[in-house]
């Protein structure tokens, strides 16, 4: 019965929204299209050989509702940064520390093979990656990546990121920033408005230095397109109780990403031939109240 009403917004909205959906090859990635308006670019190839924080496996632009761009690639202030992407500072295989991928460090991302699938109301792309030693071009991690795209109304749509990564050699362990904050996993790093909001399941949040300990959905909520008299936003979604050593939330209200920080400063070990599986949610609206995300969050 809790869905009655998201089920209700959903199909009552698709009534006046004609979807068309396409991917397009483009250079240095895959571009989604909806209705002729980009949506967001997955890109496969850096965007060149000279930074040495160029690399792959990671969305930007992500785009708004009216086609305004939420993402920042390259920030002056954290040039590792990268819109949607997902990484952590320490990485070990074979029992040694082997890279640092949160700064690009000794690590290089090889996109295998990426597939995509579109559907009546959503696209699907799938993505098989390995994580490369620079120093011994051993490939330590395969990873892969199962992002989908739906529409749920005129003012509502979303991006399901499922994420597994599997250990392919002995010794493969992850772990955070070593210091409180112990920040690495999934990270948008967004334009963030000046009057930027945070909301969460027990109202606002105020971000601090630490990881604040939020509930498991955070509304980032503000004048993402400044053209537009109404507030938009963006919320991200996970499902903490299912990750190592959850930290809590790392939040910014400018010139950073935004986490779910796990496993902290400590590794979390991945054997030979096992898997780290985690799922986040990015859901872009317009005017969505708490307990409509609330409802949204149970359907994820």
């Amino acid at each position: 019965m809790k869905n009655i009403g998201l089920i209700f917004l959903f199909f009552s909205s698709l009534i006046s929204f004609a979807q068309e959906l396409e991917f397009q090859q483009k250079n240095g990635g895959l571009l989604l299209l909806e209705n002729g308006m980009p949506r967001y670019f997955y890109r496969t190839s850096p965007v060149d050989t000279i930074s040495p924080f160029a690399r792959t496996n990671y969305i930007h632009p992500l785009y708004g509702l009216q086609g305004e761009v939420l993402t920042e690639d390259f920030p002056d202030d954290h040039l590792h940064h990268h819109g949607i992407f997902w990484a952590w500072h320490q990485l070990y295989a074979r029992g040694e520390r082997i890279a640092d991928p949160w700064m690009n460090e000794n690590i290089r991302w090889k996109i295998i093979k990426t597939e995509t699938e579109v559907k009546e109301k959503e696209a699907i792309l799938a993505s098989e990656v390995l994580w490369i030693n620079k120093t011994t071009s051993e490939a330590v991690i395969e990873e892969n990546l199962l992002l989908t795209f739906k529409r749920y109304g005129n003012d509502i749509f979303s991006l399901d990121f499922s994420i597994k990564l599997t250990a392919l050699v002995d010794g493969v362990a992850i772990g955070g920033s070593e210091d409180a904050k112990g920040y690495g996993g999934f990270s948008p790093r967004l334009k963030l408005p000046g009057d930027v909001c945070f909301t969460s399941v027990t109202g606002e949040v105020k971000p601090q230095n630490l990881p604040v300990q939020a509930g498991p959905w955070i509304n980032i909520s503000g004048h993402f397109n400044p053209s537009l008299d109404k507030p938009s936003g963006v919320v991200i979604m996970g499902e903490p109780e299912k990750l190592p050593s959850y930290q809590g939330w790392i939040l910014r209200s400018a010139s950073s990403m935004q986490n779910m920080a796990f496993p902290g400063r400590n590794t979390v070990s991945i054997e030979k031939g096992g898997s780290l599986t985690f799922r986040n949610q990015l859901l872009i609206h317009s005017g969505l109240s708490s307990e409509e995300i609330a409802e949204f969050y149970c359907s994820f």
